[in-house]
């Protein structure tokens, strides 16, 4: 069963957030979000926070999966909301949280979507700018944390989409929450969304082989939401063999046109189209799949 709205999805698990970016939240004895999310989330965020039966004050962690702005834009304001939970990240996003330029465009890129949206008001109300993120907490490999009550999260590092990205399973629940390190479904559900190699495509296809071979009976996507029962058994395989079918495709079709920048307008089109990510415009979406392309061709 796909989940494309945010809702209870387990008993321990809640889908935060909107269909477009998602956010999980993860009850044991104390609790854990994970994900990140844009700033324009948080009005959304703050009507799930006040209907929930389910004290708040046990959220210990922020899981920030990646650094991307698309997965970090309301750490910020979550922060604010729960002073007392500790920010979980990887060593390289940690690095990247300190660098200038990287906090100055995930906070441009997170504003000129509250303006689109038209939402300054709940920007100046919730206090939505991303000033940056400190790490409280950076984890890596087989890195395991006690949530009590048997829920253990079990972090591994899955690079290839971005050189920082992190996942989480949880084995007693068999719930996995891959990111973006694995395709995400279209806006449609009918497939699989391009594999989104930025880093490195030999990596990211490394990450999806390992992410493979977990038992999934719920897989949390940062993206149009979750799958559980024998959808999600199958949804990381079937991302490993859309990213295959993928770099074939690239390979011929770019031995066709030989162009790379006219190919990956194309691609690029073709990805707005299926996803309809109204925060990632044309042009830095062309961006990103050329530098998807360049990671396949050589």
């Amino acid at each position: 069963m796909w989940i494309q709205e945010p809702s209870k999805i387990t008993d321990r698990i809640d889908f935060l957030g909107t269909r477009k970016v998602c956010l999980y939240l993860l009850k044991g004895v104390e609790a854990m979000v994970i994900g990140g999310g844009m700033s324009w989330v948080a009005p959304f965020l703050e009507k799930q926070f006040s209907a929930m039966d389910f004290d708040l004050r046990r959220i210990k962690y922020l899981v920030v999966p990646h650094s991307h702005f698309d997965h970090c834009g309301a750490v910020p304001y979550l922060k604010r909301k729960f002073p007392w939970a500790q920010i979980v990240a990887s060593a390289y996003s940690k690095d990247v949280f300190s660098k200038e330029k990287a906090i100055k465009f995930i906070a441009d890129i997170n504003k000129e979507m509250i303006e689109k949206l038209g939402l300054q008001a709940d920007y100046e109300r919730l206090n939505l700018q991303f000033n940056g993120i400190q790490v409280d907490h950076v984890v890596a490999e087989n890195d395991v944390m006690d949530l009590g009550d048997g829920i253990e999260t079990h972090f591994m590092e899955v690079p290839g989409h971005t050189r920082c990205s992190i996942a989480v399973y949880v084995p007693k629940l068999k719930a996995i929450f891959p990111s973006d390190a694995a395709p995400f479904p279209t806006d449609d559900g009918r497939e699989l969304s391009y594999p989104s190699a930025q880093y490195d495509f030999a990596s990211y296809m490394d990450s999806l082989r390992k992410l493979s071979t977990y038992e999934v009976e719920v897989c949390g996507f940062e993206h149009h939401g979750a799958f559980v029962g024998s959808q999600a058994r199958n949804i990381l395989r079937q991302g490993l063999e859309q990213a295959e079918r993928f770099k074939d495709y690239v390979i011929k079709q770019y031995g066709e046109i030989g162009d790379l920048d006219e190919m990956a307008r194309r691609l690029a089109f073709e990805a707005k189209e299926k996803n309809k990510f109204d925060f990632l415009n044309l042009e830095l979406q062309t961006a990103v799949i050329k530098k998807v392309i360049s990671n396949i061709i050589g």
